[in-house]
């Protein structure tokens, strides 16, 4: 994995912004990765992957808890991809990730009163890591964090609060395609504009990151029917997937 300082540098390098040898300052740098954090929070939604869902872990705060949870406690702790857990638990839970992650799918928690320490929050992996372990422990008020699925890697990569002296979350395959990103929003800033050679790199390299991560959500259709519009990527390479068979997409209790 590539060290973001060194993304930074490049795409400071891309349209001769600094000239060879010499590597942004510290106001420079700060500014670059505020841009890279942009850039990855944009990805997702409208360009990559779907929007995540809110996904209730408890029944704190709700008015009428019997509305909200139609599921069992049991599928409660086990959502599916693309997830945003809400900190609703009244006590301290573990919830399992999806047994059968998609190349690029998300998972996120989200805090809004601030309880973790109080009923803290683990992820378990469910036969994978989450950064680079069995599982994590949630424990800190307003948490807002983010992972993200690496197949190549078989771990769940956190997406924030990246540092500069961190790691890029995504495969070395995409390192032009964040080079050239974080250059086209820098160019502005510096009277600069992208060299046609590096939009067409750009483009490339947002077409397969694209297509790499291509998710689809699940859709009511009989399993006799073929799926001629949809893609490969979401039916995990050909494999026997429909909205009836969901829990290859981590939904526990299926359809």
């Amino acid at each position: 994995m590539t060290v973001i300082s060194s993304l930074i540098s490049d795409a400071f390098r891309e349209s001769n912004i600094l000239p060879l040898g010499k590597a942004p300052n510290a106001s420079q740098t700060t500014e670059a990765l505020r841009l890279y954090q942009q850039n990855i929070r944009a990805l997702y939604g409208d360009n990559a992957g779907e929007n995540l869902t809110d996904w209730p872990l408890g029944s704190f705060g709700i008015e009428d808890p019997t509305f909200v949870f139609p599921l069992s406690d049991d599928t409660v702790i086990r959502p599916p991809i693309n997830q945003r857990l809400i900190a609703t638990n009244t006590a301290a839970q573990t919830v399992y990730l999806p047994p059968y992650p998609q190349d690029g799918s998300r998972i996120a928690i989200a805090d809004p009163y601030s309880r973790l320490a109080t009923v803290p929050v683990t992820l378990d992996a469910n036969g994978r890591t989450i950064e680079g372990a069995v599982n994590v422990t949630l424990n800190v008020n307003g948490t807002f964090d983010e992972w993200f699925y690496r197949a190549d890697k078989g771990d769940w990569v956190k997406l924030t609060s990246l540092t500069e002296a961190g790691e890029n979350p995504f495969p070395d395959d995409f390192d032009i395609f964040f080079i050239c990103g974080l250059a086209m929003r820098l160019n502005p800033r510096y009277g600069r504009q992208m060299d046609p050679q590096t939009a067409a790199v750009f483009k490339s390299n947002r077409r397969q990151f694209i297509a790499r991560y291509l998710q689809s959500r699940p859709l009511e259709i009989d399993d006799s029917l073929s799926w001629p519009f949809m893609s490969q990527q979401s039916y995990d390479s050909q494999r026997a997937f429909s909205s009836n068979q969901a829990f290859n997409r981590g939904w526990y209790g299926g359809a």
